[in-house]
C-alpha cells in the first residue's frame, strides 16, 4: 500500500507543469524616455525568444532626433535572457551605416518573483555618434511583469 502511495505521488510530481513564465512585458516613463517592451519565451529547454516587439520615445534633449520614436524588433536584440524571475534584454538600433552610423543600445534588467506581481529594474540607454563626442549616457527605473 505505502508503494502504490509513493509511486502515484511521485507520478503527479513530475506531471505538474513548469511554473515559469513565458511572457515578459516592460515599460519605463520618465523625464529622458519613455517605452514598452513585449518579449515571449519557449518554456522548453534553453527558454529560446519566439517574439519580441517594442516601441521607444525619446523625452531627452539629448537624444538626437533620429532616436527619438524608435521601433523594437527581434532584428534588433542583442542579447536576452529570461529565467526564474529574471529577465536582462539589450537592444542595439543603427542609423547609417558602418563608421558613419550612430547607435542606440538600450539595455534592460529586472528581477522578482513570477508570482504576477510587478517586477522593479532598470535601464540603461547610450547613444554613440560618428563624430567623436562622448556617448550620450541616460538610465532610469523600470517595471516588468510576468505572465
Amino acid at each position: 500500500m505505502w508503494r502504490r502511495l509513493l509511486l502515484s505521488i511521485g507520478i503527479c510530481a513530475v506531471a505538474v507543469p513548469s511554473l515559469a513564465a513565458d511572457r515578459f512585458y516592460c515599460a519605463a516613463d520618465d523625464a529622458s524616455i519613455k517605452f514598452s517592451i513585449d518579449s515571449g519565451f519557449s518554456d522548453g529547454p534553453g527558454h529560446k525568444l519566439n517574439h519580441f516587439r517594442g516601441l521607444m520615445v525619446g523625452k531627452s534633449a539629448l537624444i538626437p532626433e533620429d532616436f527619438r520614436k524608435l521601433p523594437l524588433e527581434s532584428s534588433q536584440l542583442t542579447q536576452y535572457w529570461a529565467y526564474a524571475g529574471e529577465v536582462r534584454l539589450a537592444v542595439a538600433a543603427f542609423n547609417g551605416n558602418g563608421d558613419n552610423a550612430a547607435s542606440a543600445e538600450l539595455v534592460i534588467v529586472a528581477s522578482g518573483k513570477e508570482d504576477g506581481t510587478p517586477m522593479p529594474g532598470s535601464y540603461v540607454l547610450t547613444i554613440s555618434t560618428p563624430d567623436g563626442t562622448k556617448p550620450v549616457k541616460l538610465t532610469g527605473r523600470l517595471t516588468c511583469n510576468a505572465k
